[in-house]
């Protein structure tokens, strides 16, 4: 067990840095081309991605317990040697925006030169970030916002696995069911696109009620209205993160980019380590 909880700690510990490191390259290298507008275009179409792939996953949950857990992992860790082969062909762009300082400070160090420690860099950079947040309290705000809502509907969609099962669904039917609440989120990064001109705060609070849809008819313990609920939710969860992640690329130094969307991404984990037992504690009492 010791051993499984520290494999999840470093596994979301590489996520919070990957999703960092992706997010802030693809933006910079954006705004180097002056394209920094379709930016929500792009997180939209890497979300489809990944709904896509998470439903296929679905799908796949058969095969994989055909197969076994040791060969499962053993695939997902080819995977992650793949992934990490690519990163290494990336490279960073140098790119200046309306966020830097225009005379950066003289006794600032630059922890990107080579003469300072690996671990001192990181330090460096995380405190320059954590400076900046607490300077910008919009951006903190947005931060734990939008966590909260993704963090709400994720373990939504965990707690349908089981209670579907609960309320008559099928074996067979799981897998297509959890299929088509992932799709949800397809239609959310899509519909957000629509919705330019829109003010964040009222998008803010049609999302958060379509979660709080999505809670509501988890608990009619019909299944198929219970599917509507995750695909509800997942809809909302998508199209308000997407948003989200657009205004804070927009608040962003691009000196400080890729650790302000790691902390970000840690802001979500600390949520759902937060909120994981007291979900657990409401959806087994009601």
């Amino acid at each position: 067990l010791p051993s499984v909880c520290l494999s999840i700690a470093i596994h979301a510990l590489s996520y919070n840095f990957a999703s960092g490191s992706g997010d802030a390259l693809a933006y910079d290298s954006l705004k180097l081309a002056k394209l920094e507008g379709k930016y929500e275009k792009y997180s939209s179409d890497q979300s489809v991605i990944y709904r896509i792939t998470s439903g296929i996953s679905t799908l796949c949950a058969g095969l994989a317990l055909l197969m076994g857990y040791r060969m499962a992992y053993m695939l997902s860790a080819l995977s992650h040697i793949v992934t990490f082969i690519v990163t290494l062909f990336l490279k960073e762009v140098e790119c200046t925006d309306n966020n830097s300082d225009p005379e950066p400070d003289k006794n600032h160090k630059d922890f990107r030169k080579p003469e300072y420690s690996l671990i001192r860099g990181l330090i460096g950079y995380f405190s320059d970030s954590l400076a900046f947040l607490n300077r910008n309290r919009k951006a903190t705000a947005l931060m734990f916002l939008n966590s909260f809502v993704g963090a709400i509907d994720i373990l939504l969609l965990f707690f349908l696995q089981s209670n579907l099962k609960t309320a008559g669904l099928s074996d067979i039917l799981l897998g297509p069911a959890l299929f088509l609440m992932e799709m949800g989120g397809i239609i959310g990064s899509k519909l957000i696109l629509k919705a330019e001109r829109v003010r964040y705060a009222r998008i803010f609070l049609i999302c958060c009620f379509g979660v709080l849809t999505g809670i509501l008819l988890e608990h009619t313990k019909i299944a198929m209205i219970m599917v509507l609920g995750g695909f509800i939710s997942a809809m909302a969860d998508d199209a308000i993160q997407i948003r989200t992640d657009r205004k804070l690329q927009d608040m962003f130094p691009s000196e400080q980019r890729a650790t302000l969307i790691s902390i970000s991404s840690f802001t979500f984990s600390v949520i759902m380590i937060i909120l994981s037992p007291v979900a657990g504690w409401f959806f087994e009492r009601w």
